[in-house]
């Protein structure tokens, strides 16, 4: 098991930076985090559906952050499959990496997902074709490394179960939405 560090309060402030109100729901990920996931590629588009700019919260919007710097992404392995076919895993190349423990406890839930939009490697290890990626039932959410600091974006099922992490040396939480 991945060990884990409280971060209870520095998802708190990215929570509050990023939709202008009080945090309210601690998203806590203590199992999930796996101990090996496989960098695949660049993001280069996060398409989310949020309700932050707005006086009624039912009332919502979709944004899509597009990619202003290098963002590394990496996946659970096997977690990509071809859109028509979904029990058939996508071939993916690249290599694996072993996360920096410990990876923290909460996390930021920013907004429901709508897609990742990804460059991939291919063979050469090269980048590719651009692959829109649509995970049901998903959310975006946002954290900060309890060793390093850095910020990152994951995407997350209602397990919860992390399948993704987007991260960049310029990626960013900002009270204007994700930056970088």
């Amino acid at each position: 098991m991945v060990r884990t560090a409280d971060s209870k309060e520095a998802a708190a402030k990215i929570v509050h930076l990023f939709k202008a109100k009080p945090h309210r729901r601690q998203i806590r990920l203590n199992a999930s985090w796996p101990k090996k996931m496989q960098e695949v590629g660049c993001g280069r588009a996060v398409m989310y559906r949020s309700n932050k700019w707005k006086h009624d919260p039912r009332e919502w919007e979709d944004y899509k952050h597009i990619a202003e710097s290098e963002q590394r992404v990496a996946v659970t392995p096997g977690f990509l499959c071809e859109w028509d076919h979904a029990h058939k895993k996508l071939e993916v190349h690249g290599p694996m990496i072993e996360l920096v423990e410990p990876m923290p406890l909460h996390v930021a839930a920013l907004a429901p997902l709508l897609g990742v939009q990804l460059q991939l490697y291919d063979k050469r290890m090269k980048l590719g074709e651009i692959y829109e990626v649509r995970i049901k039932h998903a959310t975006l959410a946002a954290a900060r490394h309890p060793v390093t600091d850095e910020p990152f974006l994951l995407v997350y099922t209602k397990d919860p179960t992390v399948h993704m992490i987007l991260s960049g040396s310029e990626l960013n939480v900002e009270k204007d939405g994700i930056v970088g």
